[in-house]
């Protein structure tokens, strides 16, 4: 074959612009996704189990991962993934799929890392909007899930009550329930940490809300986010201040 000829056959058959990888809940959902993309939107993308995604990571050249948040019967196990996803390929686009779009789902997505939340309620042709979207580099929400960002937002406590040197107004053990609730754990998997009660870990967000002027897990996220407390990696106890 000539060089003329390899040229023309590549021009014929380019390359996929977009190389994806569905790693859902399920096979079928997986692949009826993926199908999708390839008809619609020719992309090159494959079905695959969410506990295979990092090995295949990283061996193949991937532009694109849409995970499931609930895979294996786990609620959080995909931002759990997503999270591990960007932290070890953080240039990766990630697209979350979301059973119920509440508060607490949308941002415990992009805080894990998503550039694209998407709702299972939501029909095909919306998905590939939302592919093609972030494939350039948007952030993709729909409507419901832009207002629950709005109304955290909107439910912040304002800078002016923040204290003068940046320290929380938690005792040490509120603290650390806090921390748990900061990272999207369940009362009951906090209570088990902590060797608490999950009507103690109850009372103890309570009082810290009630502290730091927020109701809501999303507006106690946000709430430390605008200080500078992150949890993905926390500080040592003895760089933590508290009353």
């Amino acid at each position: 074959m000539s060089s003329e000829e390899r040229v023309l056959k590549i021009a014929q058959h380019p390359s996929p612009a977009l190389h994806a990888l569905i790693a859902d809940r399920d096979s079928m959902s997986s692949h009826l996704l993926a199908d999708a993309l390839v008809r619609n939107r020719k992309c090159d993308a494959t079905a695959i189990h969410p506990s295979d995604l990092m090995e295949v990571l990283a061996v193949r050249e991937i532009d694109l991962v849409v995970i499931g948040a609930e895979i294996n019967s786990d609620a959080s196990g995909g931002f759990d993934l997503a999270d591990t996803v960007c932290r070890t390929y953080p240039d990766l686009m990630i697209v979350l799929l979301l059973n119920e779009t509440t508060h607490e789902a949308v941002v415990n997505a992009f805080r894990s890392g998503a550039r694209g939340v998407f709702s299972r309620q939501k029909p095909i042709g919306e998905f590939l909007d939302c592919i093609e979207h972030v494939s350039k580099g948007y952030i993709w929400a729909g409507r419901e899930e832009t207002t629950s960002l709005l109304e955290a937002f909107r439910n912040i406590p304002a800078p002016s009550v923040l204290t003068a040197d940046n320290a929380l107004p938690l005792t040490k053990r509120e603290f650390e329930v806090v921390q748990c609730a900061a990272k999207g754990k369940t009362n009951k998997t906090i209570a088990s940490e902590l060797g608490l009660s999950e009507h103690t870990v109850k009372n103890y967000l309570f009082r810290a809300f009630d502290k730091l002027g927020v109701s809501s897990r999303v507006e106690l996220l946000f709430y430390l986010t605008i200080r500078g407390h992150t949890f993905g990696a926390v500080k040592p106890e003895a760089d933590l201040r508290f009353e």
